[in-house]
């Protein structure tokens, strides 16, 4: 198994490609620590994964405070002994309307919890990292960072930010042991694609090379490589898991 005796927090992992980055990482011997707003939710995946086979815990936190943040980092260290793996996944439910529609309160959460939530949620974590010379931080970002997507401005901004950060980041601590690398979905299966018009759906499926969406434990296979120790000497790196739509 890839990530025996790791231990990962993945957050936003009660559903969508949060969940499914989960399941991959536990099937693949992590410890994982499903992190979420929703503790019952939560705590539902954390009990079907162990039913699985896998070992798992949900701990409730809201990305965009520190405090709680840090009291869940502290708590998976209390319990497992130990943290390698971060995967930032959270993300606010977007509003799929024209920008000259928008508002400004939907622009505050698509960069809060998208984009400030992930620099929280490292810089809590970056020092346990650094302290004991290992780590692999991974963002999940999207082909909207990358492309664009009409209708979600905002949410390609957050996006596109993510990006960035992850090269900086990485650029800062490549000589640490510490990996920082971002994974960029395209269109995948989940409850969030629910909020969106079949007009949309079939719109982003014709920018799509195979014809299809992807599904969330395909993401997981990526993010589950990327946290392993086969890629010690990748980092800094967007990776496109998106059925073909941005390929160059």
């Amino acid at each position: 198994m890839l990530l025996e005796g790791k231990v990962a927090i993945i957050t936003g992992a009660s559903q969508g490609i949060g969940y499914g980055i989960a399941k991959v990482l536990a099937r693949e011997g992590a410890k994982v620590v499903l992190c979420n707003r929703n503790g019952e939710r939560g705590k539902a995946g954390a009990d079907l994964i162990k039913s699985q086979g896998g070992e798992a815990i949900a701990i409730q936190a809201d990305v965009m405070r520190m405090a709680e943040v840090a009291a869940m980092v502290e708590a998976t260290l209390r319990h497992y002994g130990s943290l390698h793996i971060l995967v930032n996944n959270a993300v606010a439910p977007s509003v799929n309307v024209p920008f000259a529609q928008s508002k400004e309160e939907d622009w505050d959460q698509d960069l809060g919890v998208g984009l400030k939530g992930y620099l929280i949620c490292t810089r809590v974590v970056l020092p346990h990292f650094l302290k004991q010379n290992y780590g692999r931080i991974i963002h999940i970002s999207s082909a909207a960072g990358k492309v664009g997507s009409p209708h979600l401005a905002a949410y390609s901004a957050a996006k596109g930010g993510i990006i960035g950060f992850t090269k900086a980041l990485a650029r800062e601590v490549a000589k640490t042991g510490i990996t920082v690398n971002s994974v960029a979905p395209g269109a995948t299966n989940t409850p969030m694609q629910d909020r969106l018009t079949e007009e949309f759906k079939a719109y982003m499926r014709s920018t799509i090379p195979m014809g299809r969406f992807g599904d969330s434990e395909e993401i997981g296979e990526m993010v589950a490589f990327l946290a392993s120790d086969r890629t010690s000497y990748i980092t800094g790196q967007v990776m496109s898991v998106d059925g073909g739509r941005t390929m160059q």
